[in-house]
């Protein structure tokens, strides 16, 4: 209920303003109708009032008649001035007829503000009930609100809890899928390590094997390289001292004929050098002054004579002597041809000494 209160709250304040405006006219219609009654009649004529239903009163009323006042009466026409009792007796009559007007003029003022006060109370009452019902209305359309939103939540509720199941089964579904699949995966791994863990036993088992094969064929092969290299040892060694004799018989006999041929060589080949150096000795022009002449000089030939280069061992005194004595080899070419194949040599040292 507090909780009604505290979300209708200026629906409250408004009822209870209306309530308090409502009791403020009333006390407001009873001290006037007491204050009225209080003063008694005076002569006046007393109009009667009750109060009906609020509901029943027409708000439309129609206007009240305006008060005549006596001054807007209708004055009598003159009349002849009347004796003097009779005149007084008129006056009399007159006043009354004057002071019933006003007492009619104040109890229809009197009836009028308490017609409007009634009519004010009637409206006032027919505001509050409206404002009672439009509280009502709005209080049933509120706890229509709420009752709504509260299915609502509940709704929201239960399909955010159906959907959190839906969640949770799927999630317990995905974990179990997952878990299998993890179980799986594992096994599978299992399976393969065993199997690969098998192969690698077997290829280690054939690798040993093989290597135990390779190893005694090897031992083999090396047994039988080791026998025939004995063998062949053994033949080169028969071979080689077969050979060593027949060599130093060859080298006994070939030192024999070079000595033979070296004798003649060697006298050929002295001769040979010496006539090249008589030739070159020909050949040079003196330069003035040049005495004493000795240098060694080397000669480089084809094997009929053509010199492809020769080459001074040393100054043979001066630069002029120098280029005298290359200017002889030039002069020299062609050499003398050796006597034979065996005494040519491409490559002639000699003494050049003009002066012995």
């Amino acid at each position: 209920m507090f909780r009604k209160l505290a979300d209708n709250w200026r629906s409250v304040l408004l009822a209870v303003g209306l309530h308090v405006l409502i009791a403020v006219v009333l006390v407001v219609g009873v001290n006037f109708v007491s204050d009225s009654s209080s003063r008694g009649n005076h002569g006046q004529k007393i109009v009667k009032a009750s109060v009906v239903n609020p509901d029943a009163v027409n708000t439309d009323m129609p206007a009240m008649p305006e008060p005549v006042s006596p001054a807007s009466e209708t004055k009598p026409e003159p009349e002849e001035e009347p004796e003097p009792d009779k005149a007084a007796e008129k006056a009399e009559q007159k006043q009354a007829q004057e002071q019933a007007a006003r007492e009619k003029a104040q109890a229809e003022k009197a009836a009028a503000a308490k017609a409007e006060a009634a009519r004010e109370k009637a409206e006032a009452e027919k505001q509050a009930q409206a404002e009672a019902q439009r509280k009502a209305e709005a209080e049933r359309k509120a706890e229509a609100e709420r009752q709504a939103k509260a299915e609502a939540q509940r709704k929201a509720k239960a399909e955010a809890e159906r959907k959190a199941k839906e969640q949770a089964a799927r999630e317990k579904a995905q974990a179990e899928a997952k878990r299998k699949a993890e179980a799986e995966a594992k096994a599978e791994a299992a399976r393969k390590k065993a199997e690969a863990e098998r192969k690698a036993k077997a290829e280690a088992e054939r690798k040993a094997r093989e290597e135990a094969q390779r190893k005694a064929e090897a031992e083999k092969r090396a047994r039988e390289e080791a026998a025939r290299k004995a063998r062949e040892e053994a033949q080169r060694r028969a071979a080689a001292e077969q050979a060593a004799r027949e060599s130093a018989m060859r080298e006994a006999m070939q030192r024999e004929a070079a000595g033979r041929t070296n004798a003649r060589n060697s006298q050929a080949l002295g001769a040979y050098v010496q006539a090249i150096k008589d030739r070159v000795e020909s050949n040079w022009l003196r330069p003035p002054g040049a005495r004493n002449i000795s240098c060694k000089v080397r000669v480089n030939q084809l094997p009929g004579g053509q010199i492809t280069g020769f080459r001074l061992l040393g100054s043979c005194g001066n630069a002029a002597v120098d280029r005298s004595v290359e200017q002889a080899i030039r002069k020299s070419d062609p050499l003398p041809r050796a006597p034979s194949d065996s005494v040519f040599s491409p490559e002639i040292e000699f003494n050049f000494e003009p002066d012995q």
